[in-house]
């Protein structure tokens, strides 16, 4: 850094030296020529070299302080800002002006997003409670056309909890409890909530594990509605296929991690849209034959994967279906 420094110091004041040098030449050939009895050149040069020398490093070490307090900042590290020279006090006037602009501005735009967030949270509240009341409703009639609007009821809950989920989101680490958490555990509640959707569907879970439990560390809550949503894909995506299909959930537990792959077989994502599956809103070629297609789960699952610093990964054959892998770290029930 003390070179880099050095070299943008020579390069500022490049033109003071040039031009310090070149006045200094003038006057020493000035009275050269007036009297030329005089031959002296090399000693008033030197003191003129001198004087040049003291006020360089006095003004570069004002540059040092300054410009090193910056170099800091640039790289993400703490230094306090002390402006030494006048141009440095007006630099330093103006950036805290901006600062403080832009922080009355940021904390305006803060204070709006969270009104909205507030309102929108609510509003979707009150959208649960005719819904509910709904689903109690047909509960007591099991005709064909009750299970149509049962299920179409149910699409309308399950936008409802991913909108709520994402306004959530904007205050994740407000609502995080890391503990150990059982895997198996999860899947076999997730898989009890949705069973009236497989059955619909003829979608027959089957869940292998090689261990009686599965304990990782992450948050259960979250947890639970990453592997809700690519479960909730994977019914969506199996539907669309005639006859029975399987639904596999293969546990391994492993030294360091635990893997849960979710394993479908329904119509599969092309080669060309597996990149873009984490995108929020996309739905590529399947969301043509799909009607109920978002394009919001995997970029839910994939927001919340990230934030717990758990890995996630989809690989797919198109017409054969699709393997969606999570990947924790593995933990026991004895260290929380």
């Amino acid at each position: 850094m003390r070179k880099q420094l050095f070299l943008s110091f020579i390069k500022d004041r490049s033109l003071l030296i040039l031009f310090y040098l070149f006045n200094m030449s003038c006057i020493i050939a000035f009275f050269h020529l007036n009297e030329r009895a005089n031959t002296e050149i090399l000693y008033p040069f030197s003191i003129g070299i001198f004087l040049l020398t003291v006020y360089l490093m006095i003004d570069g070490l004002n540059y040092y302080q300054g410009n090193k307090a910056i170099q800091l900042m640039l790289r993400g590290e703490y230094a306090e800002l002390k402006p030494n020279t006048e141009e440095q006090k007006a630099l330093y006037q103006l950036l805290q002006q901006k600062i403080s602009e832009h922080t009355r501005k940021y904390n305006k735009m803060k204070e709006q997003k969270e009104e909205s967030l507030y309102f929108l949270s609510h509003w979707l509240h009150f959208l649960k409670t005719p819904v509910s009341v709904i689903e109690l409703i047909m509960n007591s009639d099991q005709s064909p056309t009750i299970e149509k609007i049962r299920r179409e009821n149910a699409r309308i809950y399950t936008s409802i909890e991913q909108a709520l989920t994402m306004v959530r989101m904007e205050s994740f680490e407000n609502d995080l409890e890391i503990k150990a958490v059982d895997v198996l555990s999860t899947l076999r509640k997730i898989i009890n909530e949705r069973k009236r959707e497989c059955i619909s569907q003829s979608i027959f879970p089957m869940v292998e594990c090689n261990t009686e439990q599965a304990f990782v560390v992450t948050d259960e809550k979250w947890n639970e509605i990453l592997i809700d949503q690519i479960i909730s894909n994977a019914i969506k995506y199996s539907s669309t296929k005639k006859g029975s299909k399987r639904l596999l959930f293969k546990i391994e537990k492993q030294e360091r991690y635990v893997t849960l792959a979710i394993i479908d077989e329904g119509v599969g994502i092309p080669s060309y849209d597996l990149d873009r599956v984490f995108q929020p809103f996309f739905t590529g070629e399947n969301g043509r034959k799909v009607t109920n297609s978002t394009g919001i789960g995997l970029y839910i699952s994939k927001k919340i994967a990230d934030k717990l610093g758990q890995q996630i990964t989809v690989q797919s054959e198109l017409e054969r279906g699709t393997t969606v892998t999570i990947r924790w770290l593995a933990g026991s029930n004895k260290l929380f």
